[in-house]
Formats: C-alpha cells, sequence, structure tokens
C-alpha cells in the first residue's frame, strides 16, 4: 500500500511517501533553498584544475558548479550510464586511468552545456555533468550518448527483452534511451509518446544554446510536486492527496498529459486540520530527527554522525527474549534492518555508513541477517553498496544521494556543543569561572565585580565552592557580587563593572 501526501505553503513544500501507513520518505523544498538538480545550463569554464581531473564552471551562481572529466559526455572509459533520481551517474573511479585528460578537453573561456547532478553542499558548489538528461513519464532521453538501458527493477526477462526491442526501434538516431521502471508494461505507441515530447524538449533546449551568448538557464526542472508526479507516482500507487487547489490543478493537468488513468486517485484535502497533523505525519518528522529510533520489541538503534561517517548502533534494550540469547539477538538484528533501510529513505542519509549490529554467534544467521538486510533495501531509490557481516557483527555500506539530509534540511548545529551533542559540566564551568576570575583581577583594578552566570552555575559559587571563592575575595581584597540569570546557557558568564555595569571584555581573560 502506496500513497503520496502532499502540503503546499508559500514557504514551503512537503511531499510525504508513505508505504503501509507509515513515513517512508520524505521531500522538503523551500522557496529559499530551492533544489537546483536537474536544470540545465549554459555555462563558462572558469577554471581547469589537472591535478583533480575537473572544471569549475560558471553557471550564473556566486559559487561555481564543478565538472570532473568523467562526468564529460565523450571522455574514454566512461563506461555505461546510470541513473539517480532521474540523473546521470559518471562512471566510477576506477576507470578513470583510462579517459583523456580534462586540459585536452577544455579550455578556459569555453562554454558548454552542462546539467545539475548534484546540489551544493555546505562550501561547495552545485556537481555538474555533461550527460544531459530529459527524464519522461516511462523514459530518460540522453542526447549527448548513443546508449540503451533497461531499468534493473524490471526483473522479467522476458519484459526487459520486449523493451529492448522496442526502445532500438524507437531510438533517436545519435541519442541514448534508457526506461524508467514505470516503461514496464506500456505499449509501443505510449513509449513513442514519451520519446516524442523528449526529443521536442531537447531541440528546445539546443536551440535556446547557440542563440545565447552568455551563460543562461536553458531548462528548468519541473517543481517538486510535478517532479514527484513523474518520478514516484505510478500504478501501485493508492492515492495522492493534496491540500492546495492551484497545484491540485496542475497535478490534474500534468496527468492528463502524461497518466490519464491516475487521475482518479489523486484526492484535494479541504478539512481545517493541517493535512500532515490529520496523517500523524508531523510526529513521524519529530521522531526522524532524534538520535535513536525504537523498535517494537524494545530494543533500538542509535544514529550518530560524524565528519567521516554515520554510526549506526543496534541494541537489544529491554527486550529480553523468551528463547535463547541468540534468538533474541537475531530477532533484534532482523527487526532492526527493517528499520534501518526505512531511515535511511526518511533521513536521505549518504556517504559511509557502518552499522553495528549485535553480533552473533552462529554464520546462518548472519547469512539472514544480510539476505533481509538487502531485501529491505530494494525500495531505496538510491545506490547503495554493501558489504557482508563482518566476525564482528558489522556491515559497511555507501549510499548516494543528491540533496541534503532531512537533518541538515530541518536542524542546524547546537551552538554551544558545535554538533558534539556534549557540553561542559556545572563543575567545570564553575572551576573555569573562578580561575577567570583571578586572571581578571590580575589584569584590572576593579574594586567590585558583578558576576552574572546560570542558575546552577551561581548556586554553586554561593554554596559547596562559596570557600573557593572566598580564597580569590581575601587573597585580592576585592569585591565580587553574583548574579543568578535564568536565560543564560550552562556556559555563559558575564564579568561587569559594578560602578557602571559594564561588560569586561572577555578577551582580556586567560
Amino acid at each position: 500500500m502506496k500513497s503520496l501526501v502532499v502540503n503546499v505553503n508559500p514557504l514551503e513544500t512537503r511531499i510525504a511517501l508513505m508505504e503501509n501507513n507509515r513515513l517512508a520518505e520524505l521531500i522538503i523544498e523551500r522557496e529559499e533553498d530551492r533544489s537546483i538538480v536537474g536544470n540545465i545550463y549554459k555555462g563558462r569554464v572558469d577554471a581547469i584544475i589537472p591535478g583533480i581531473q575537473a572544471a569549475f564552471i560558471d553557471i550564473g551562481f556566486e559559487k561555481n558548479g564543478f565538472l570532473y572529466v568523467s562526468d564529460i559526455a565523450g571522455a574514454e572509459g566512461t563506461g555505461d550510464i546510470e541513473l539517480e533520481h532521474g540523473v546521470p551517474r559518471a562512471s566510477s573511479r576506477k576507470k578513470r586511468a583510462h579517459q583523456q585528460a580534462i586540459e585536452t578537453m577544455m579550455k578556459k573561456n569555453q562554454y558548454v552545456m552542462v546539467q545539475v547532478s548534484k546540489d551544493k553542499l555546505g562550501s561547495k558548489g552545485p556537481r555538474l555533468t555533461n550527460f544531459i538528461t530529459f527524464p519522461g513519464r516511462y523514459l530518460v532521453l540522453l542526447p549527448t550518448v548513443s546508449t540503451l538501458g533497461v531499468s534493473r527493477k524490471i526483473e522479467s526477462d522476458k519484459e526487459r527483452e520486449r523493451l529492448r526491442k522496442v526502445l532500438r526501434e524507437l531510438r533517436p538516431k545519435g541519442m541514448g534511451i534508457i526506461s524508467r521502471t514505470a516503461c514496464e508494461g506500456r505499449t509501443r505507441e505510449e513509449l513513442k509518446e514519451d520519446i516524442d515530447y523528449l526529443v521536442r524538449a531537447w531541440e528546445k533546449t539546443r536551440n535556446a544554446y547557440e542563440r545565447g551568448k552568455k551563460t543562461a538557464l536553458l531548462r528548468e526542472d519541473l517543481g517538486p510536486i510535478l517532479r514527484a508526479v513523474r518520478d514516484l507516482f505510478k500504478a501501485d500507487f493508492d492515492r495522492l492527496t493534496i491540500d492546495d487547489e492551484v497545484e491540485y490543478g496542475k497535478i490534474m493537468n500534468f496527468l492528463e498529459q502524461f497518466a490519464p488513468q491516475l487521475k482518479k486517485k489523486v484526492r484535494l484535502y479541504r478539512e481545517k486540520k493541517p493535512l500532515f497533523e490529520k496523517m500523524g505525519l508531523e510526529a513521524e518528522i519529530e521522531k526522524a530527527l532524534r538520535r535513536k529510533v525504537y523498535l517494537k520489541s524494545g530494543g533500538y538503534i542509535a544514529i550518530d554522525h560524524t565528519e567521516a561517517l554515520i554510526a549506526i548502533d543496534v541494541n537489544t534494550g529491554k527486550f529480553t527474549g523468551k528463547k535463547q540469547l541468540e534468538d533474541t539477538v537475531l530477532q533484534t538484528n532482523l527487526e532492526a534492518a527493517e528499520e534501518i533501510a526505512r531511515q535511511l529513505r526518511l533521513r536521505d542519509m549518504g556517504g559511509i555508513i557502518v552499522v553495528d549490529f549485535i553480533d552473533m554467534e552462529y554464520p546462518q544467521n548472519r547469512r539472514t541477517l544480510i539476505k533481509q538486510f538487502r531485501e529491505a533495501l530494494r525500495n531505496d531509490r538510491a545506490r547503495i553498496t554493501l558489504s557482508e557481516v563482518s566476525e564482528l557483527g558489522m556491515i559497511e555500506m555507501t549510499r548516494k544521494r543528491v540533496k541534503h539530509n532531512l537533518i541538515k534540511a530541518l536542524s542546524q548545529h547546537c551552538p554551544y556543543c558545535e554538533g558534539s551533542g556534549m557540553v561542559r559540566s556545572v563543575t567545570t564551568v564553575t572551576f573555569d569561572t573562578l580561575r577567570k576570575l583571578q586572571d581578571l583581577f590580575c589584569r584590572t583594578r576593579e574594586k567590585h565585580i558583578i558576576l552574572q552566570a546560570h542558575p546552577d552555575v551561581a548556586r554553586r559559587l554561593r554554596g559547596e565552592n562559596s570557600d573557593l571563592l572566598q580564597v580569590i575575595i581575601e587573597r585580592f581584597g576585592r569585591e565580587i557580587s553574583i548574579e543568578s540569570v535564568s536565560d543564560f546557557h550552562i556556559h555563559e558568564v558575564h564579568f561587569l563593572r559594578a560602578r557602571n555595569r559594564s561588560e569586561i571584555e572577555t578577551d582580556m581573560l586567560a
């Protein structure tokens, strides 16, 4: 059972993919941070860096995009083209040794047609590709390469062979065609209509490139809602619910052109209660931001993000089982495998991921676990590489993504702990404050100092550590007043001059 739930407001659009009444994927696009993946630009080569075999391309943004040699059509050794979220993935790094050097393929100030394959992340500009793609409802047109492929998720050998035969007949000369999963079961006429539409779109884009004299946006991909309808909303979905009348009309017009049989599954939500609240999705999103995810059995998984990788730890928690320990561990691991697969999609975690399953004694149990984990990952649209279960019960994997993960999209680093999840204790802050106070008295001649601190720190200075404070007062012959400030963070301490309550700059202190 699958469905799409779409919430629209002027500031952001949220699209929830539901599977068996549970949140499986969440797409959030804010107007201030709109994705440009799929957009096609006329760009100018701003710099070529032979050391990393990449070029920086000016496409009209503050930060240049970057283009690796493996993402240039015509480079040797690029091999087959694969798609991720409808955009092309270049050849592997292992093949780059056989490619032409980028400095022989491009020159500074040259104009080139590029497509965004990955949004800017942090300080990095958007990643670009020269393998231009035009995604349709059933097919993806690749006008710059002559390749032909069928989605790996179409499992029937008979259907794969049928599609190859039809696509060979319909493929425009000199262009490539890749079938999408939605291509399965479609007639020759339906596929031809899709190809004709995509060819017209390509010709329009190419003409704009040839006419333009400077960097420019040539073609903008569909907005998040229509993109989700195109890429996700298929015959196996039960319904699509949206709470905006204007966007509802756009969806119906889109489906009328590309998939009229799906129009009856679209519902306009008109109730006063917010749609996501009605569907219980707000609570699901809040849970997706937590470090711990609890399992039905009583066990839990803990997800920790580091600079190098994402670590996922599986624990039995309160679950003790009714049989032997090995059975308890296996059950917890199997349940965790299902939940981890869901969390990877929901949070859109990418990069290197290490899953520390609970160690199991028997090899057959490890094989059972990896089999179920692979099966649980089948619905993930991102490309995943997965290792076997190690002797220590760990699985190493990589997962590709093209946008910010959910945590980064909805959160920011804590300004106090800087993302570590830890802050200094009350004891540490108290002792540090006493050391700073001594240093202040050594550096200033102020007779009376007002010390402002968090209530817990102020309480320590007035109570159990008051003797240490008194020693400092007697040593320097100064006067100290302590003020408790309830809205201070635990580590926040200010020193004021009593005569005018002006703050003593902290850079004076050690």
